[in-house]
């Protein structure tokens, strides 16, 4: 009976659901109406242009799309791939246990790097699937099983060391920048009192025991309903035949000696840059920019050549196009929702509608919501963070635990929202409808352990 309704849920999101581009537009175009309808054509003209091509919001993008990026580059270097491959031998000991085994791997990923728990995730996957091509007496796991599994690094990358929303706020300046109407706000708030206070991190160990559990259970399933078993996904920059480098600038695009030099660079700014901050019990030093010049550095160590390091970025950059077309549509979206009174609208709508009690469920549920439409944490912050911060202002609700609550609700959608799955499915060679069914249970799952986490804040 649940099987059969996982997958007729499945069979109506796929028909129904359009494009996340489709999306963006059909938004821009119901905020643009209603702020014409409350301020006219010229002012809501404004606010969008000035919203599309903010700067500071454009930076962010870049922010975004560079950390995605990097995370996938890391993934395809030959030190995380030979890595992976040890891994698969691990997963498929006990094939049965094999989906629990790929989640925490791709959670654990994922916490550390949103771009390398997807990319890792999607390798293990593939991994997987290969071993039970070779071995057909071993066909225990679920195809559609194994690359939910792969994906629930998504399930926790918000409350991780590349959530967008932590991050930024604890960039110094970042809040009055996103709220300008506001007063009395912080400087920068720091990951100490977001990711790692004692509310908060115990709430992602929760979600991550939760979901292994489920796939503990799913792995054990044997009746299933069957999928088409998947060709084998695409491939990685490391299976690319190489030629003899001919002359001595492509000798030094191979050697080790540039990549090793910028990498060991990018690890002593990161140092430099985390002992000015003080290396404070906040980690107000941890922002955007310095976990890529971590990320960065390691890449280029770990591939140990430019042209390693270009060829990973061939394969990957593709995964971050999406990005680039969408953020500025959401950050017209913002620029409407706080140029022309929308934002304080709602927010004062929202704080009518609620208390300071029952806020923080507010702002999950509604994050929940949005990022069905906003697929992506940094856009979502983009619209949301405004509204955020007003209504705990208002109603004198901790801006940390607002936030929070927005970065639990949207990572949690994303095991309804296939969007971030795109890469993961072209890897595996799977459907999204394959893995669609499960990443809904889990959702549920997860979600029950999110709700009674936020319970527990007031």
């Amino acid at each position: 009976m649940l099987t059969t309704l996982l997958n007729a849920y499945a069979r109506f999101f796929q028909r129904w659901m359009p494009s996340p581009l489709s999306i963006a537009v059909l938004l821009s175009v119901l905020a643009g109406g209603m702020a014409v309808r409350a301020v006219g054509w010229e002012q809501s003209a404004t606010s969008w242009v000035n919203g599309l091509w903010n700067p500071g919001l454009l930076r962010f993008g870049f922010q975004a799309m560079f950390m995605l990026v990097l995370g996938h580059v890391l993934a395809l270097a030959p030190p995380m791939l030979n890595a992976l491959d040890r891994a698969v031998i691990w997963v498929m000991n006990r094939p049965r246990l094999a989906p629990a085994k790929i989640a925490l791997v791709a959670m654990s990923l994922g916490w550390l790097n949103w771009g390398l728990g997807l990319v890792g995730g999607a390798i293990l996957v593939r991994g997987a699937l290969d071993w039970m091509r070779r071995n057909p007496e071993g066909r225990t796991a679920h195809p559609g099983v194994l690359g939910a599994a792969g994906y629930t690094g998504l399930l926790v990358w918000h409350g991780g060391l590349s959530g967008s929303a932590p991050l930024k706020v604890a960039e110094p300046g970042h809040l009055a920048e996103l709220a300008p109407h506001l007063s009395g706000l912080p400087d920068s708030i720091g990951l100490r009192d977001t990711l790692f206070a004692g509310w908060s991190w115990p709430i992602t160990f929760a979600v991550a025991v939760a979901t292994a559990l489920v796939f503990v259970w799913l792995g054990r399933q044997s009746d299933l309903e069957a999928v088409p078993w998947p060709e084998a996904g695409g491939g990685t920059n490391s299976e690319k035949p190489v030629s003899p480098a001919v002359g001595f600038g492509e000798r030094l695009d191979r050697s080790r000696m540039l990549a090793g030099l910028l990498g060991v660079a990018c690890w002593g700014g990161a140092i430099l840059g985390a002992v000015k901050g003080g290396w404070s019990a906040e980690l107000r030093f941890i922002t955007p920019d310095w976990i890529n010049t971590v990320l960065l550095g390691t890449a280029l160590v770990a591939h140990g050549s430019m042209a390693g390091v270009l060829r990973a970025l061939d394969a990957a950059i593709g995964g971050a196009s999406g990005i680039l077309i969408q953020f500025p549509l959401y950050f017209g979206i913002m620029g409407l929702v706080t140029g022309t009174g929308l934002g304080a609208a709602l927010a004062n709508a929202l704080v009518g509608a609620t208390s300071s009690e029952a806020l923080p469920f507010a702002l999950f549920l509604s994050s929940g919501v949005l990022n069905v439409f906003v697929p992506s944490g940094g856009g979502q912050w983009a619209v949301q963070g405004p509204l955020v911060l007003e209504a705990c202002q208002t109603l004198h609700v901790p801006f940390e635990q607002g936030i929070m609550a927005m970065a639990f609700g949207d990572e949690l959608t994303n095991m309804l929202q296939p969007f971030w799955a795109l890469p993961l499915l072209g890897i595996t060679g799977l459907r999204a409808r394959d893995i669609l069914p499960y990443t809904l249970l889990v959702m549920l799952v997860a979600g029950s352990a999110m709700l009674v986490g936020v319970a527990c804040w007031s």
